[in-house]
């Protein structure tokens, strides 16, 4: 899966508001606090692909989907196998339920930072009225992850013409020069990121807690109430079903 954060909804199906983004945000961890199997989750997760599909991401969304009915899959095999299960099955089942618990979440945050723009994001909390205190961190973190990104790649590549490798492997036995040669510029690197935006917030008057100006316009459409209704009824519809059936369990 692509992991990369700039924003970017120019191939999107539909424009969904970053407002109903963050509210499928929610709707995800709620879920996940509940169930992460069966035939419940596997449809909440299909929904958010759904929306993924829609706002210019198919083969995010593929993949994401895929990855979790696969993960689906053996933990019902292995919950089939029962006590029986050797230790390294027992280990992949531990592993595929936190796929499944952590996956919809994932999914739902890739759908914010994969198809909005931080111009959008930071016009979507202004109408939320939301503080400036607290719209400037959010600001912030978008902006300095794919920096980081960056510094990272550059420091990665200075290393391969160097002959130092960073394969999982290289770390392990060599964790003092992975720290040195890795972990001491990536720190440097992130001062310089983090003075320079804080520069850049002063410079544009972010500090100002006035009401800003954006190029964005951000409104809810008839398709934001749909997926906001929707998410919400499968939601509340999870969340009673699993809490009547251990009710009934007990």
């Amino acid at each position: 899966m692509d992991f990369s954060l700039n924003g970017d909804d120019s191939k999107a199906l539909v424009r969904f508001d970053p407002r109903t983004k963050l509210f499928i945000f929610l709707a995800c961890g709620v879920t996940s606090l509940y169930t992460y199997s069966g035939l419940y989750i596997l449809l909440f997760a299909g929904a958010v692909c759904g929306v993924l599909a829609l706002s210019g991401k198919p083969w995010t969304a593929l993949k994401g989907f895929l990855l979790f009915a696969v993960a689906l899959y053996i933990k019902e095999a292995v919950d089939h196998a029962g006590s029986s299960a050797s230790v390294v099955v027992l280990i992949v089942s531990v592993l595929t339920t936190i796929v499944l618990y952590s996956l919809p979440t994932i999914l739902s945050i890739l759908l914010i930072v994969q198809t909005t723009r931080i111009s959008q994001f930071l016009s979507a909390l202004t109408a939320m009225h939301l503080p400036i205190k607290a719209v400037i961190p959010i600001a912030m973190l978008f902006r300095f992850i794919p920096t980081v990104q960056d510094e990272w790649n550059g420091i990665r590549k200075a290393m391969a013409f160097r002959g130092i490798s960073l394969s999982f492997g290289s770390v392990l036995r060599h964790p003092g020069k992975t720290i040195e040669y890795v972990l001491v510029p990536l720190l440097f690197s992130t001062i310089g990121v983090m003075e320079e935006l804080a520069a850049a917030a002063l410079a544009r008057g972010m500090d100002i807690d006035v009401k800003r100006s954006s190029f964005e316009e951000v409104r809810l459409h008839a398709a934001d109430y749909i997926v906001m209704l929707l998410f919400a009824g499968l939601s509340t519809t999870i969340v009673v079903l699993v809490t009547t059936k251990g009710a009934a369990g007990l």
